[in-house]
């Protein structure tokens, strides 16, 4: 993961993301309470089974920010070359903390709210770039404090170096 450009649109995801991505967002908009945020109980994978090849979920540790990852998506996990469920990002990827893919993590992570980016992402086993669309969306246990993102990642086009 290198780069990130915030591009939040509507404020979830803009008409001009990839399909997977908005509908995502309109499911996390469904499932979204009238006062807070929805909790992993309210997410149900059977309501979007064709999403979860590309989607992830990550544990969010505060102070300082971490980020673990609960489970990935098996497209994902064919992209990056390894699957790294149970782990740490910042021990899987170097210079984590450096990176947009962090900064939009923390910013849905502190600020409650959905975070919808391009990025330019590269492949571990040929190391090769792509680009990327993503959407990070929070979910908060207590309805008001996020402890866990549901994101999805859809790899667009490769582009080169």
């Amino acid at each position: 993961m290198l780069t990130s450009q915030n591009d939040p649109g509507d404020g979830i995801a803009p008409g001009s993301y990839c399909e997977e991505v908005r509908r995502l967002a309109d499911y996390w908009k469904r499932i979204h309470p009238a006062e807070g945020l929805p909790g992993r109980n309210d997410l149900d994978p059977l309501d979007i089974p064709d999403l979860l090849p590309n989607l992830w979920l990550v544990d969010v540790a505060r102070s300082p920010w971490r980020f673990r990852v609960r489970l990935i998506g098996t497209a994902i996990v064919r992209f990056v070359g390894a699957n790294h469920t149970g782990q740490w990002m910042h021990e899987v990827f170097p210079d984590f903390e450096k990176t947009g893919a962090y900064r939009d993590l923390v910013t849905c992570a502190a600020d409650g709210r959905p975070v919808a980016c391009t990025a330019r992402v590269i492949s571990n086993p040929e190391r090769t770039y792509a680009r990327a669309q993503r959407i990070h969306l929070p979910l908060a246990t207590d309805g008001r404090t996020p402890d866990m993102i549901l994101s999805l990642t859809r790899y667009l086009t490769a582009v080169e170096d």
